[in-house]
């Protein structure tokens, strides 16, 4: 089933509308952290959306904490932010909370108070 990118960050308590296989690779812990949401379809592959169960702030500052903006390869993992590793690091807490804000209002959540 395909959801639209409002649906995958209220409906999943998941600011940034990421990834199961992104909260792997953070690190995040599968029925701790996040479990299973809705699927979609990208490039003919399908991915999850990780639906949050702890503190969405948190857990997702955690997340871009462990992972940044970038892939390993460099290309963007949100198209439409990039904060390069060491300036995301130097930000304080209360900034890295209005990024994510701002993420969440790209990717069209509303619902949500974080």
């Amino acid at each position: 089933m395909s959801v639209t990118p409002r649906a995958r960050t209220d409906r999943h308590r998941n600011p940034t509308a990421f990834t199961t296989a992104l909260a792997k690779q953070a690190g995040l812990q599968l029925s701790v952290d996040y479990n299973e949401g809705d699927s979609f379809i990208v490039a003919g592959k399908r991915f999850f959306t990780a639906r949050l169960l702890g503190d969405p702030m948190e857990i997702t500052l955690r997340l871009l904490d462990r992972v940044g903006f970038y892939t390993k390869t460099g290309t963007l993992r949100w198209k439409y932010i990039g904060i390069p590793a060491g300036v995301w690091a130097a930000l304080s807490p209360s900034l890295k909370r209005v990024v994510v804000i701002a993420m969440y209002r790209v990717e069209g959540g509303t619902e949500m108070v974080l």
